[in-house]
């Protein structure tokens, strides 16, 4: 008993978590706020697309950090108070609900400030002026952490998803897309 004791108290000595990124590893909580671009949509046989204006763009999710990859899965919106088309600005409530499976790899696991990328697959709801439509959704992201504590990380991403059909009525949207830039944090627990 006293053997496997002290094979125990070794173990968890040099298992410990250090801030060379061991203590990256694990769950965490993940949640970010900033702006969010609705991709134009071209009308076909006419000349002037569909424009939305920026609006809000938000996320919250949990994931698992293995060390240099990362395992989330995320709800994410993109958002719009405005529309214009012809010349004609209407006041209209667009929003577009992700809900995201995915994979990023940050390139200096460990250090105070990493760059990452990841790809992402999931559905997608969007809700145009009281019109709405789900489907496939995939989509890439990019942004820096920094590292401010064991627990936390602070971070900057951008990412745009694609919606490769949605259909509203009779009018039939191919490749719809959304952009959104963030501000966030990472807590492991």
């Amino acid at each position: 008993m006293k053997n496997l004791l002290k094979v125990l108290l070794v173990s968890a000595i040099f298992s410990a978590p250090a801030f060379s990124g061991e203590g990256d590893k694990g769950a965490y909580f993940t949640g970010s706020i900033g702006g969010s671009q609705i991709g134009d949509i071209d009308v076909v046989g006419i000349s002037s697309d569909i424009e939305f204006e920026a609006g809000l763009g938000l996320d919250l999710g949990f994931g698992y950090d293995f060390g240099t990859t990362r395992l989330e899965g995320t709800w994410v919106r993109g958002q719009s108070d405005k529309t214009s088309w012809l010349g004609y600005s209407i006041v209209t409530d667009s929003t577009i609900d992700s809900f995201l499976a995915s994979l990023y790899y940050d390139f200096r696991d460990g250090k105070q400030w990493s760059p990452f990328v990841g790809a992402a697959i999931g559905a997608t709801m969007a809700d145009i002026d009281g019109y709405d439509d789900s489907g496939f959704t995939y989509g890439l992201a990019y942004g820096l952490s920094y590292k401010t504590s064991e627990q936390i990380d602070v971070f900057f991403k951008a990412q745009t998803l694609v919606i490769p059909e949605l259909t509203f009525g009779s009018t039939v949207i191919s490749n719809g897309n959304y952009t959104n830039g963030t501000i966030g944090i990472r807590y492991r627990f």
